[in-house]
C-alpha cells in the first residue's frame, strides 16, 4: 500500500505525511485499516506498506511538530527533529527558520494585505497567507511595530519561495519547499516517527515495510540496519519483509549486510522494460526522442 500515515489533507499519494502518530483518517483511521488487514487475512493475504522515513510535510499548521518548531524555535521539542541550521551564518536568520512559501516577496505580500493577523478556530492568535497559517510565540503579542514588527519577533522569516535557493537553513526533499527532512539518524527521531509502524507491526498487522528514498537518509544502511533490529526485537517469531527504494547503478549490487530483503525493484523493471521494447525500432524511437 501507499504510506498510511496521516497526510495533507487530500493528499493522493501519502508521502507528504504530517502526523505519523496516526493512521489517515482520509482512508478509515486505524479501525478502517484493521478492517483492511482483516479482509486481506481472510482472503489469505498480507500487506506491506511504503514508509517516509526522509521527510514530513511543511508550511503550513496542518503539522504539529512543525508548527510548534515554528512557534517556540530552539525552545521547541522538536527543534531538533528536522535538519535545520539554527545557527546560520546569515545574522537575519540566526536562531531562526525560514519560511519560504510566500508567492511574492515578503515586503509586497505585507503592503498588499496578503499577510494577516487572525485568529483559528480554537480563538487562538494566527498569522494568516492566504489558505496557510503560521503560528505566533505568545511571548511576542505585546510589542512594537504593527505586524511587521510582530512578525520580526517571531522565530520564523516568511520568505518568497524563490528565496528558498540561495538563503534557506534547511535541508529539504530536493528543492521542494513543502517536504522538510528529518534528522532520523537520531534515536528519539527514530522512534517518534516510527511508533504507529512498529505498534501496528506488533499486533500483526503489517507483514513488511518499502521505505521510500533510502538515499536521501544521511546513513542508509544504518537506519535499515536499525530498522531491521527494532522489528526482530518487536515479533522475534517471524520476519518482516523489508526492501528498499534504491536505484542501483549500472554494476552495482545491493550490499549485503544492510538487514534487507532486496530494492523495490527499479533495475528489474528497466530489464522488463527493455524486453518490451523491438529492437529494430531503436532508430525510429531515437529519431522521435530527439524531436
Amino acid at each position: 500500500s501507499s504510506p498510511v500515515l496521516t497526510a495533507r489533507a487530500g493528499s493522493m499519494h501519502g508521502y507528504d505525511v504530517v502526523d505519523p502518530t496516526t493512521v489517515n483518517p482520509e482512508l478509515g483511521g486505524e479501525s478502517g485499516f484493521r478492517g483492511l488487514v482483516a479482509t486481506a487475512h481472510e482472503a489469505g493475504l498480507g500487506l506491506i506498506v511504503d514508509i517516509v522515513p526522509n521527510h514530513m510535510a511543511v508550511g503550513s499548521t496542518d503539522n504539529p511538530w512543525w508548527t510548534d518548531l515554528l512557534r517556540y524555535g530552539i525552545s521547541s521539542r522538536y527543534a531538533n527533529f528536522f535538519d535545520v541550521d539554527w545557527e546560520s551564518s546569515d545574522p537575519d536568520l540566526r536562531g531562526k527558520v525560514l519560511a519560504p512559501f510566500l508567492g511574492r516577496p515578503y515586503g509586497e505580500a505585507l503592503d498588499a494585505g496578503e499577510i494577516r493577523l487572525t485568529q483559528n478556530p480554537a480563538g487562538e492568535p494566527v498569522i494568516r497567507y492566504f489558505d496557510s497559517e503560521f503560528p505566533i510565540d505568545p511571548a511576542t503579542l505585546d510589542g512594537p511595530g504593527g505586524l511587521h514588527g510582530l512578525l520580526e519577533r517571531q522565530h520564523y522569516r516568511l520568505a518568497w519561495w524563490g528565496a528558498a535557493g540561495d538563503e534557506i537553513n534547511w535541508r529539504r526533499f530536493f528543492d521542494i519547499n513543502g517536504l522538510a527532512a528529518l534528522r532520523i539518524e537520531d534515536p528519539a527521531v527514530f522512534e517518534a516517527t516510527h511508533a504507529t509502524l512498529f505498534r501496528l507491526y506488533s499486533d500483526g498487522l503489517i507483514d513488511g515495510f518499502r521505505v521510500d528514498h533510502v538515499d536521501g537518509l544521511s546513513d542508509p544502511p544504518g537506519y535499515c540496519r536499525r530498522l531491521r533490529q527494532r522489528l526482530d526485537e518487536l515479533a522475534p517469531d517471524r520476519r518482516a519483509y523489508l526492501v528498499i527504494e534504491k536505484i542501483l547503478g549500472a554494476g552495482e549490487s545491493l550490499p549485503l549486510d544492510w538487514g534487507v530483503d532486496g530494492t523495490s525493484g527499479y533495475d528489474f523493471m528497466n530489464e522488463v522494460s527493455a524486453v518490451q521494447h523491438d529492437a529494430t525500432s531503436a532508430d525510429c524511437l531515437g529519431r522521435l526522442w530527439h524531436d
